[in-house]
């Protein structure tokens, strides 16, 4: 399906959390898109959420709303159980960790790329051949 995208938890994070690069992640994400993501994604926007609220960038409501609206953000979630081997072949080939190599697997399943802001994601993807599963957001 044409506008389909799997969002990584560094892009999704900027929809909740103003940062760099959030007005390009409102543009990206905000229309006619549908968002898909392995389900680890609620874990890491968890741990996003208290690493901001730590850091005082965010009030605790705030981050616990985040939190609860990455579900209604997705519009499919994707058991990591049926990335698994995939990320695990991705990670010890190509030195991804399995976080990152489960976005990757998804995205090479379904056809997609990863949109990310993590730039070191994306110059190993380079790197190892596989730009064609990851873009960067731009700034």
């Amino acid at each position: 399906m044409p506008g389909e995208v799997v969002v990584d938890a560094s892009v999704a994070a900027k929809l909740y959390f103003v940062e760099p690069g959030t007005p390009e992640a409102i543009v990206e994400l905000g229309g006619e898109v549908s968002l898909l993501a392995p389900d680890l994604l609620f874990i890491e926007m968890a741990s996003i959420a208290a690493k901001v609220l730590r850091r005082g960038e965010t009030s605790a409501d705030q981050a616990a709303a985040a939190v609860a609206s990455v579900a209604a953000l997705l519009d499919e979630a994707v058991p990591v159980a049926d990335l698994a081997q995939r990320a695990f072949e991705m990670a010890s080939q190509y030195g991804f960790s399995a976080y990152d190599a489960s976005y990757l697997a998804l995205a090479e399943q379904r056809g997609l790329r990863v949109l990310t802001a993590d730039a070191r994601l994306v110059r190993r993807a380079q790197d190892q051949g596989l730009a064609h599963l990851v873009r960067l957001l731009s700034p």
